[in-house]
């Protein structure tokens, strides 16, 4: 009842909309195959990001090669749908949740360079 009241009155311009915030996940490429692959781990990243209470505004994926590895950037802008979402911040989010599986899975070197990103 309060999420649906909140609504109203952010319709109506009587209160303050909540924060809008940027997400972004690097994928690696996968080894060559000759069927599909689905990416677990940014499956159960974005189901444990988006179950949090947040609303997808736009998604941008960006290539990235290099001599080294390659892979995919993928980037959300998403707004929170609940004062919990609202109050949430993303990195402590995905240190403290998301961080912990990873590192269980493997240990990866981070990638570092710059890249640009087309709209």
């Amino acid at each position: 009842m309060k999420n649906i009241v909140r609504r109203i009155l952010t319709t109506l311009g009587l209160a303050r909309p909540f924060k809008i915030q940027t997400f972004t996940y690097y994928i690696p490429s996968p080894p060559h195959r000759k069927t599909g692959y689905r990416e677990k781990q940014f499956d159960k990243v974005f189901f444990e990001f988006i179950n949090r209470g947040y609303k997808i505004l736009n998604t941008q994926t960006q290539a990235s090669t290099g001599q080294d590895s390659s892979g995919m950037w993928v980037i959300f802008t998403v707004q929170a749908q609940t004062e919990e979402a609202n109050s949430l911040d993303l990195d402590s989010f995905f240190n403290d949740q998301v961080c912990s599986d990873i590192n269980e899975i493997a240990q990866e070197e981070t990638i570092e360079g710059l890249y640009q990103i087309n709209s």
